[in-house]
């Protein structure tokens, strides 16, 4: 009976031992079943590698043209500190501490670079002015000194004080000459001013003891042209002007003028051309011309008074209808009068409006001396070789460096046929042409 007791005891221990056995296995399968399961991931697809090819074997081993593919361009440059720097702005004052109003302010290294003082005497230049030395000019005032200007400052520049130029003008006995016209012939200024702005500039005078005294004259060296009704223009000798100095005793003699008579007639017809007006051309007037002009009559007649009584000089004659004629190489050679007939061809529909004899060259005043400005096509100075901005050194063999502009112009003019050798110099070279005169129409 013990043995039966026992016996289920063990069974019972078996089967309790078997029941947890299977209830371990169950349980974790139950919640591997019933817990959500991630997405599944595809592995990254393994593009095939590039083929390797061997290089081509070329066709035979001969030397041949290889084009190669240009370089890249370089990067663009980095911006300039003139570009970062902006404009360059300042003021001009005249001598007195006045704004100079109207002054030009330039950079002597590069012109082009340049502005216009406002009426407060302010300018503006562009950012590539940064750094440029600049000169101020505003005539009848002396340069400024040249001075570096910058950006990003208010840079002052000051006017010098003009001088002055105080004479007299007498007849050939010493007797005062009480009205007359004087003029600026010429200017060479001391400083980078322009030339050309007081050139020409003329004013009356009438004082009982024949005194001038012309004030605010930038500094440089001028020659004065003087002329009076029946006197013909003469100039003075070279006069030297320094800021705030008047150069004095100035004498200037004027002669008595000849009488210049003649008759114009049509080229064609030989028909009078009436009223055709006659006067001294401005190579001869030089600024200074008080010389009443000629009309001519019915005839064709006239008279003109108060021309040079000695050296030659030149007539302009115009008339609505004809082309207007410079009549050069004219010289009473101290008599009283001399006589000049002249002929006028009329206007044509190609456009020529005036007929010259010489070379035709334009001539101009710089600081190297007489220069040619311009030739005219087709004339014996173009066809020569002559070109814009040869300096005249000699004319005829003489040195024409210190001739006057006039004088030059004077001695290239001539009849028609008659030779003229011109030396120029061109950058440090000096050249010899010889020409021969001829009627230029342009």
């Amino acid at each position: 009976m013990a043995e039966g007791r026992t016996a289920g005891a063990q069974r019972r221990a078996w089967l309790s031992a078997a029941l947890l056995s299977v209830a371990l296995l169950v349980v974790p399968l139950l919640f591997w079943l019933l817990l959500p399961r991630p997405a599944p991931v595809m592995p990254a697809r393994q593009e095939p590698a590039p083929a390797r090819l061997a290089p081509p074997q070329p066709e035979n081993t001969a030397p041949r043209e290889v084009e190669v593919e240009p370089p890249a361009p370089p990067p663009p440059p980095r911006e300039t500190t003139a570009a970062r720097a902006g404009p360059v702005r300042g003021v001009v004052f005249d001598p007195e501490g006045r704004p100079g109003a109207g002054a030009t302010v330039r950079c002597t290294d590069e012109p082009s670079l340049s502005a216009v003082a406002d009426a407060e005497g302010r300018f503006e230049l562009p950012p590539e002015a940064d750094g440029c030395t600049a000169v101020a000019t505003h005539p009848p005032f002396g340069d400024t000194e040249p001075a570096r200007v910058a950006a990003g400052r208010d840079n002052i520049l000051h006017l010098i004080a003009g001088g002055s130029i105080a004479g007299e003008v007498v007849d050939q006995s010493g007797r005062p000459v009480e009205e007359y016209l004087l003029a600026i012939e010429s200017f060479l200024p001391s400083g980078s001013g322009a030339q050309g702005s007081v050139n020409g500039r003329a004013r009356k005078v009438s004082d009982p003891s024949g005194a001038f005294q012309w004030n605010d004259l930038a500094p440089g060296r001028y020659v004065l042209t003087v002329s009076a009704p029946g006197r013909p223009p003469t100039r003075s000798a070279p006069v030297d002007v320094e800021a705030g100095v008047a150069a004095r005793r100035v004498r200037i003699v004027l002669p008595q003028g000849a009488t210049l008579r003649g008759r114009v007639v049509d080229a064609e017809s030989r028909a009078p051309v009436v009223e055709a007006q006659v006067e001294l051309d401005s190579a001869t007037s030089s600024g200074a011309n008080a010389i009443s002009l000629a009309l001519t009559d019915s005839n064709g007649d006239y008279q003109l008074q108060g021309v040079p009584a000695s050296g030659p000089f030149s007539v302009r004659v115009r008339h609505d209808q004809y082309m207007s004629k410079i009549v050069p190489s004219l010289d009473a050679r101290g008599a009283g009068s001399v006589r000049a007939d002249i002929e006028l061809r009329l206007l044509g529909d190609g456009g020529s409006r005036e007929e010259l004899t010489g070379i035709g060259a334009m001539l101009a005043v710089s600081s190297s001396g007489v220069t040619i400005a311009d030739v005219i096509e087709g004339g014996p100075a173009a066809l020569a070789g002559l070109a814009q901005g040869d300096v005249i050194v000699r004319i005829d063999g003489e040195p024409a460096t210190d001739l006057p502009l006039a004088d030059c112009i004077q001695r290239l003019r001539g009849p028609a046929g008659t030779r003229v050798s011109v030396g120029v110099d061109r950058g440090g070279r000096v050249l010899e042409v010889t020409m021969r005169r001829d009627v230029v129409v342009h």
